[in-house]
């Protein structure tokens, strides 16, 4: 059996310190991607709240209530993904209402 390859650089720890680097970086845009989907189920949320207290709004409500069900859909999936299998705060986080809750992972026809 061969011994293993040392670096180029003939430093070990100069190998494992990239590997930190680059660990570092990768859960660096974990936590950036986690923080967009959650920016985005916000910004899903807040619309839904905004067409509830605006009479006579131009967009369809139960699209709405599923655009935020989808956006809190991909959140929960990507924190599973990511092992945080404690989702029962998100509730309260996010403020999602039950009937957001109820859509969620429900996926009807989309239109063309």
């Amino acid at each position: 059996m061969c011994p293993p390859r040392m670096p180029a650089s003939g430093n070990a720890d100069a190998s494992a310190n990239g590997f930190d680097a680059f660990s570092h970086e990768i859960m660096a845009e974990t936590a950036a991607a986690l923080g967009r989907i959650g920016r985005d189920l916000e910004e899903a949320l807040e619309a839904l709240r905004r067409h509830d207290e605006t009479p006579g709004s131009n967009r369809d409500r139960e699209e709405l209530v599923q655009e935020a069900a989808e956006k809190a859909w991909v959140l929960f999936i990507q924190r599973d993904y990511l092992g945080l299998k404690t989702d029962h705060h998100l509730l309260s986080t996010y403020d999602i209402p039950r009937e957001v809750m109820l859509r969620i992972g429900v996926f009807g026809k989309r239109s063309a």
